[in-house]
């Protein structure tokens, strides 16, 4: 991090918006003494945010032997982003989306003849050239974030269901 953007960072959130910041948007675990450097904040600070994070089911902790380390909880970030969507966008809004999300799997099937996106890895031997297989083992990627994706929108959707009288979407 520059001095320059390490100074707005620091004087702009506090130290628990920071750890916060840092905690949710790691891609592995992390031990407390990596998020509170990454956060610039304190150790015991930063223990102190992610254990009111871990309490809030936001983070998961696992600890082995004498180190814990610290990653976003999976489900809590399924819900949170479920709510998210159904909060922001109408069941017509996610239909479509959903629409779109199935044209672009629909394509993948079609075109590599596959039907998952492992079986779709495995035709890289049937692969053209190096970019027809760079582009297979991404369109694999995103078939397999689309998946998740999919049921993210569904059970957006199943929520308008069983919450009918809630929905207050906003237009996108």
């Amino acid at each position: 991090m520059s001095e320059e953007s390490g100074c707005d960072w620091s004087q702009n959130l506090s130290a628990a918006e920071r750890t916060e910041a840092v905690a949710l948007t790691v891609s592995e675990p992390r031990t407390a003494n990596w998020i509170a450097t990454e956060a610039e904040v304190a150790h015991e600070t930063a223990t102190k945010y992610l254990t009111r994070l871990v309490d809030d089911g936001k983070l998961r902790a696992e600890t082995q032997g004498q180190q814990t380390t610290y990653a976003p909880d999976p489900v809590g970030q399924y819900l949170i982003e479920m709510r998210d969507l159904y909060e922001n966008h109408s069941p017509d809004e996610l239909a479509t989306s959903l629409e779109a999300m199935n044209n672009e799997i629909r394509t993948w099937k079609t075109e590599y003849d596959v039907e998952t996106p492992n079986e779709l890895r495995a035709s890289l031997s049937n692969a053209a050239d190096r970019e027809d297989e760079r582009t297979r083992r991404q369109a694999a990627r995103e078939w397999e974030h689309l998946q998740t994706r999919r049921r993210l929108v569904e059970d957006a959707l199943r929520l308008y269901d069983r919450f009918p009288s809630e929905q207050n979407p906003v237009s996108v």
